[in-house]
């Protein structure tokens, strides 16, 4: 497991170094916000499909695979953003961007979720979100101060060599990782009720309100991840130094709040913690829509930070107590691929349009909106799964589970 959370890390890493400046390098190369926002609309189809498609090949091949091409590829397309200032040519690397990277996530998910018990699922699953936040918030620091000093090429070199390093970590480190199995070993009576609930039939239409729900959260930080840099330069009037440390200052309180609320929400109730972070991230992003300095831009994103760290660990968990112990993957897949990247495809691609029909503040009150309508849903309509004593009953075989 720690194999699995350092390659998720620096997987992170790559990609936090080169976020926040990438909406700034295209701009630098006359691209519109409209088009700036379908080229990151673009890149989370390609990860529509290959979180989908990575959650599957764990489940049936073990994650060293997915893992692999996670790593090795992302390097190598991160390469080609230098070789090109081709707008359709962008947008393929963006595709293959989404595409290879997407396949961390997935695989990461479903391995916590099959080997950590049902009571801390939520707490485990805070820990991983933590590394991600750590790692993306490191890469912001330096970004800002890298462009601003060697140019936008620096960064993407790093962002590519940083991916290498992961797939080697990769060879090393996951050579003798199982996969897991279709049925728990045998276990004394009074831990078999930690275990994933094995004779649940579950279907992806009964995930179908929680899905809407996680896509309405991320709706806005879609919007937030395409369009802040431009919001921080353009509007607040900093330079790439100060995105980069913004990034890093509200990655850094949300890693320290994300382990405690993960616990939190095992205590309280994952439902609970769903709908809270719902409403903390429409709070917060109404305030960074008329944030007029970059200290409350600091302040307002700290807030959505907390919102999503709410959110996210507890959705995860909640997930994945409705789920098989061998289908974890696949599920975590489906579950980042369609419903989380849906709504930030649906973030990045509107933001640009709205940017540019009404201005930057209407950008971020549509996930304001969101947020709210997604509070709604999750109160009326999201249900809790089995009990944890489900899987004392005799399993269904079912391979159409999710």
């Amino acid at each position: 497991m720690v194999s699995v959370i350092v390659i998720v890390g620096l997987g992170v890493l790559s990609m936090g170094i080169l976020s926040p400046i990438l909406p700034l390098y295209l701009t630098s190369i006359r691209v519109t916000p409209e088009i700036l926002g379908l080229m990151f609309s673009v890149a989370m189809v390609g990860m529509v499909i290959g979180e989908t498609s990575s959650g599957w090949l764990a489940d049936r091949f073990g994650i060293k695979l997915p893992l692999s091409v996670a790593t090795f590829a992302s390097a190598l397309v991160l390469f080609c953003f230098v070789l090109t200032r081709s707008v359709p040519a962008i947008f393929a690397i963006f595709f293959f961007w989404g595409l290879v990277r997407s396949a961390l996530f997935g695989p990461s998910r479903g391995y916590i979720g099959a080997n950590t018990p049902v009571s801390k699922r939520a707490t485990f699953m805070a820990i991983i979100t933590a590394v991600v936040t750590a790692s993306r918030s490191l890469g912001a620091l330096p970004s800002g101060f890298m462009a601003d000093n060697w140019g936008y090429h620096s960064v993407i070199f790093a962002a590519s060599g940083i991916a290498m390093l992961a797939g080697f970590i990769v060879v090393i480190g996951l050579r003798k990782i199982r996969l897991a199995k279709s049925a728990p070993p045998s276990v004394a009576p009074s831990t078999i009720e930690e275990l994933p609930p094995l004779n649940y039939r579950t279907s992806f239409l009964s995930l179908t309100p929680q899905c809407v729900v996680t896509a309405l959260q991320f709706l806005g930080l879609g919007a937030l991840m395409t369009f802040l840099p431009l919001l921080a330069t353009q509007v607040i009037g900093v330079r790439a130094t100060e995105v980069g440390i913004l990034f890093t200052i509200a990655g850094l309180a949300t890693m320290v709040m994300g382990i405690p609320i993960g616990m939190l929400a095992d205590r309280v109730g994952k439902k609970i913690f769903m709908i809270l972070g719902l409403l903390v991230s429409a709070v917060a992003m109404a305030g960074i829509a008329f944030a007029q300095s970059f200290s409350w831009l600091i302040v307002f994103l700290v807030v959505n930070g907390l919102g999503m760290v709410m959110f996210t660990p507890a959705a995860l968990g909640f997930l994945s107590e409705t789920v098989p112990v061998h289908r974890q993957s696949t599920a975590m897949g489906i579950y980042g691929g369609v419903c989380e990247n849906v709504g930030i495809i649906a973030g990045s691609a509107l933001g640009g349009f709205v940017w540019g029909a009404w201005g930057p503040q209407a950008t971020f009150l549509m996930g304001t909106i969101a947020a709210s309508l997604g509070a709604v849903v999750c109160f009326a309509l999201v249900r809790s799964g089995p009990s944890k004593t489900s899987g004392l009953a005799p399993p269904i075989e079912d391979d159409s589970c999710c």
